[in-house]
């Protein structure tokens, strides 16, 4: 509460005529010495710098802007479709918006994740051959009892005992 007090009194201070009419007297007497000063850059200093525009460059600037845009209009119209960019090999395949439509510029990042995904995996899969835990499918079928050389080896097996 006293801070918002303090605030509103100062602001009426700030306000008062007496000090409004003690800031132009102070303005009248520093400005002047400031605005001729040697170090101070004339107007066609200012100009050539760009730093004051003219309304004559300011409407030449606009119209530039206005004459490049209608330029790139009529360049990205006559653009050919991202269908003929892969063809000419300009765009990978993956920048087709019927694929996944990656940006361009992310193709060599997604296929360095892709590749590094893949040597996880086989990373993982080597281990587990180096521990033992991966066994041959053929292993792993003949012991189910499937494929063709067990289910011949039955049947013989069977017509040898008499069954079929």
């Amino acid at each position: 509460p006293q801070k918002k007090q303090t605030n509103h009194h100062l602001r009426a201070l700030s306000l008062a005529p007496h000090l409004h009419h003690e800031r132009l007297r102070r303005t009248r007497t520093i400005l002047p010495p400031l605005l001729s000063s040697p170090s101070r850059p004339t107007l066609g200093d200012l100009v050539r710098r760009s730093i004051f525009l003219t309304h004559t460059v300011a409407l030449s600037r606009r119209l530039a802007r206005h004459f490049a845009s209608i330029r790139l209009a009529r360049h990205l119209a006559s653009r050919p479709s991202p269908q003929a960019l892969v063809e000419r090999c300009v765009l990978p395949a993956e920048c087709l918006p019927s694929k996944a439509m990656v940006a361009p510029g992310l193709v060599a990042k997604r296929r360095a994740v892709e590749r590094e995904r893949i040597k996880d995996c086989l990373r993982g899969w080597v281990g587990s051959v180096m521990k033992g835990e991966v066994r041959s499918r053929a292993e792993g079928a003949e012991r189910a009892g499937v494929g063709r050389v067990s289910r011949l080896r039955r049947f013989w097996e069977r017509v040898g005992k008499g069954e079929v």
